[in-house]
């Protein structure tokens, strides 16, 4: 009877904490399927789950419809504001100098070929 009691209580404890436990959020593969990404899209991980990318975040806060914005939309959605200024880019009167003539002492590489090639590999 007390081997019963003691297994009870420990089945007890298992249903309660398998209850008890939170359930945690997961990617699932549907949203996959309705926008036709692949789970990295929205996922730092490949596989799904864990923590989104800047993409999934902003899928979500459009209500998850169905597609994702790209890169540059889903940044401006989250209130990133994008500049680009062209002097960054743009070079302004450079020459380009032409390459030197590349001088090989081929004497030592010639004598090493020579025998690697004579040498039958044994």
């Amino acid at each position: 009877m007390k081997y019963f009691l003691i297994l009870f209580g420990a089945l007890l404890l298992c249903v309660s904490l398998l209850l008890g436990t939170p359930s945690s959020t997961k990617a699932l593969p549907e949203y996959a399927a309705q926008t036709g990404e692949p789970c990295a899209t929205c996922h730092v991980s490949p596989s799904g789950g864990g923590p989104r990318t800047p993409r999934g975040l902003a899928w979500v806060a459009l209500g998850k419809t169905g597609n994702v914005p790209d890169l540059t939309q889903s940044l401006e959605i989250l209130g990133v504001k994008l500049s680009v200024d062209s002097a960054y880019y743009t070079v302004a009167n450079s020459q380009v100098q032409a390459a030197e003539v590349l001088n090989a002492a081929p004497a030592q590489g010639q004598k090493l070929f020579r025998w690697l090639s004579q040498h039958d590999g044994n």
